[in-house]
């Protein structure tokens, strides 16, 4: 499959307009869209003595002491549908919709549940969980498998899609 050579299905009446020339192999509902975030923490403290100078009137004397930490975290940003076709990843939120284009993706990571997406011109890694709740099913020889969906089988399906791009641009020379 991550070398192209296994067509995946086209879908029918898939969720997203497509472009010229596009066909969706892959529609996921129910995927959660995560990304990292920074999240700060603040701690403080106050130290010193209270002087009572008449009664409800008081004098406070000593510092407040506070500390910032931020780190990043991963957060969910939205749920909704992933969708691959031979040209573009689409995840589909009522929050959020990013459009990946196939040809921009530097690595893609898998996991158990999902996948981690590293893309041109885009600092943050975009994270789909999720994925596991599906199958996949295709040909092979004329014969049908299915075969549990992890973020293995969809980091396969991404990299033969990008292999199937690059053998139509034509060679340099």
């Amino acid at each position: 499959m991550n070398q192209g050579t296994i067509n995946l299905a086209p879908i029918l009446n898939p969720p997203l307009i497509l472009k010229k020339n596009e066909e969706a192999c892959v529609v996921l509902g129910d995927i959660i869209f995560m990304e990292p975030r920074a999240v700060r923490k603040t701690r403080g403290g106050y130290a010193g003595p209270t002087i009572r100078v008449a009664k409800g009137v008081s004098f406070r004397m000593g510092s407040l002491a506070s500390q910032s930490e931020s780190h990043e975290e991963l957060r969910n940003i939205d749920q909704g549908t992933l969708v691959l076709t031979n040209k573009r990843l689409i995840f589909i939120g009522s929050k959020r919709t990013t459009n990946i284009d196939l040809r921009k993706i530097i690595s893609i990571t898998s996991y158990k549940d999902g996948i981690a997406s590293q893309r041109e011109n885009k600092q943050k890694t975009e994270y789909f969980t999720g994925i596991d709740h599906h199958t996949l099913t295709f040909q092979i020889n004329g014969r049908s498998h299915t075969v549990p969906f992890t973020g293995l089988v969809m980091k396969a399906a991404i990299e033969g899609k990008i292999k199937q791009i690059l053998n139509q641009w034509p060679s340099p020379g």
